[in-house]
């Protein structure tokens, strides 16, 4: 206990930063201090602990496997901290939510205007990712990520299944010879998804070798392949209600006989605060999903 009150939470803080950064003065630049300042900080923690944390070399600091197993043990109790000092400043009307770009731009931030209409003071603060697959950090409140079909975990709530159908620009259908279902090699596809997983799993339920679909460009995003079938680059799949403007404006168009086959879920990960603006936005997701799931 003794040795313990001699070890300052700041150092262990700064420590972890170092550890994030691999770098003494791009830690000191975060901390608005001096190099010396942070690496007098790491050698007084070192002493008081008895232990090596980082390895010194050639200007270089990398950390010790000791290193590695403290900073490992003392990571969450750090994040937690953190998010109670934030909590403390934090708007009691903010919500933080972290979801895919193209749910963001597609469907969340076109609606949000309703929620804000019920109500006026709320603030939401949207954290995007280029992935579909999006999880809670410590300071978000509200996560909505996506689960490919099998791959549903039970402690999410389900907000919405993802039933998709090819679609393409109604100029693409009539240049590309496609009449029927067994014409779907006219049309060429476009891929959005790591291995391209969702045409597989879309070719093997409706019973199509997936060999036999002429792939052609690939996007990092749905939506940017959203937009280049929208130009008539190809079909790409996609629910009605991530492209409600380019069906309303008939800019897209599903590719006929095929119904819409689930691929995967909507789901919502909550953090610790389950109270406020952030239960109100909760709600309000899910009376939204309910309509959407009717369309």
């Amino acid at each position: 206990m003794q040795m313990l009150n001699k070890v300052s939470f700041n150092a262990i803080r700064i420590f972890a930063l170092v550890a994030k950064h691999g770098s003494i003065s791009l830690a000191a630049d975060e901390l608005c201090v001096t190099a010396s300042a942070v690496s007098h900080q790491i050698k007084n923690l070192e002493t008081h602990l008895g232990i090596s944390l980082f390895a010194r070399k050639n200007n270089s600091i990398t950390l010790t496997d000791t290193g590695h197993s403290f900073l490992s043990d003392v990571s969450p109790g750090l994040a937690i901290l953190e998010q109670a000092t934030e909590k403390l400043f934090r708007d009691s009307n903010e919500v933080v939510v972290r979801v895919s770009v193209t749910f963001a731009v597609r469907w969340l931030i076109p609606s949000l205007e309703r929620f804000k209409h019920r109500y006026p003071t709320a603030k939401i603060r949207i954290e995007t990712s280029g992935f579909a697959d999006v999880s809670l950090d410590p300071f978000s409140d509200i996560a909505i990520t996506y689960r490919r079909k099998g791959d549903y975990r039970g402690k999410e709530d389900i907000l919405l299944s993802d039933y998709c159908c090819p679609v393409l620009s109604p100029d693409l259908l009539a240049k590309s010879g496609y009449g029927q279902p067994k014409d779907i090699h006219h049309v060429p596809a476009l891929k959005c998804t790591e291995n391209n997983w969702d045409w597989g799993l879309w070719c093997a339920e409706v019973g199509i070798d997936q060999a036999t679909i002429d792939f052609a460009d690939q996007f990092d995003i749905d939506d940017a392949a959203l937009r280049a079938a929208v130009a008539g680059l190809g079909m790409v799949l996609s629910p009605d209600f991530m492209i409600k403007t380019e069906i309303e404006n008939k800019s897209l168009i599903r590719l006929p006989g095929f119904e819409a086959i689930e691929l995967g879920r909507y789901c919502l990960q909550q953090g610790v605060h389950r109270d406020g603006m952030v239960e109100k936005f909760r709600n309000w997701l899910f009376e939204e999903m309910a309509i959407v799931s009717k369309i």
